[in-house]
């Protein structure tokens, strides 16, 4: 890759405690500009943060946290990120059923698990638009640094910023290699693991499934992202139609691209 679609290239983790968390601005936009640094920052659970992780935060100046985690995440891992100063979202459920217990109606082998991890991404522009929708616009009003985060940071995490990144102008490649990013970062594996755990039915699937199969489930593919992307092509048109589906109007994209957009 050059250094155009890699912005900081994999440098050591940004937090001692959560080192799937990274910046993902600083890919270049179809304007000419290029997204932000150091305002977009994704990654998974806020559980482990450190004291010296803590402050890091607090020199940038974080002030908003999209936590995409149901109440049964939360309550399990609670975020030691809060703090008066700052807003943290949740969201109600956009799942009717869990990628946990989706997997046991595929075929307990990698070939089943890939078909399973396709299936559910190309239903996420759907199932989870009113979290997407609203993370677009509460950042057209906003534009403070922010963090989204999920349990591991890989697939609720990974179409959210995605869709940012999308709005803001970046490439289909860009957005795929930023999601592919997950899959070198250091205990990353490790993160999606216990969030699997964390969803409750760890015993079922490591019963029923083989350890190649439940690694396919863990990685971060770009398959599977390009799956949601292609999905939104087909139900939408394109992308532009499905971010006004969700909310996201010409106005807002506006004052996104003002906001989180600088010059190249």
């Amino acid at each position: 890759m050059s250094d155009a679609v890699t912005p900081r290239g994999m440098p050591e983790p940004l937090l001692q405690g959560a080192p799937n968390f990274r910046d993902f601005g600083g890919y270049p936009s179809a304007d000419g500009r290029r997204i932000r640094r150091s305002v977009l920052f994704r990654s998974s659970h806020l559980a482990d943060l450190t004291d010296r992780d803590r402050a890091w935060l607090d020199e940038i100046g974080l002030r908003t946290i999209f936590d995409l985690r149901s109440r049964g995440e939360r309550d399990l891992d609670p975020s030691a990120c809060d703090h008066p100063s700052r807003t943290t979202h949740v969201f109600r459920p956009g799942h009717k059923r869990r990628l946990v217990d989706m997997a046991l109606d595929y075929p307990a082998t990698e070939a089943g698990v890939e078909r399973l991890m396709l299936d559910f991404y190309a239903e996420l522009p759907r199932t989870m638009a009113h979290v997407f929708g609203e993370i677009l616009v509460r950042l057209a009003d906003d534009p403070s640094p922010c963090i989204i985060h999920c349990s591991a940071g890989k697939d609720r995490t990974g179409m959210a910023v995605a869709l940012v990144q999308a709005a803001l102008g970046a490439s289909r490649a860009d957005m795929l290699h930023d999601y592919a990013l997950t899959n070198h970062v250091p205990r990353s594996q490790k993160d999606m693991a216990r969030s699997v755990q964390r969803q409750g039915s760890d015993t079922s699937l490591k019963a029923a499934y083989p350890p190649e199969a439940i690694a396919r489930m863990m990685a971060a593919d770009p398959a599977y992202l390009a799956a949601a992307l292609d999905a939104i092509v087909s139900e939408h048109g394109g992308m532009d139609a499905y971010l006004e589906t969700i909310g996201l109007t010409a106005a807002h994209r506006e004052r996104l691209r003002d906001h989180l957009l600088e010059p190249a």
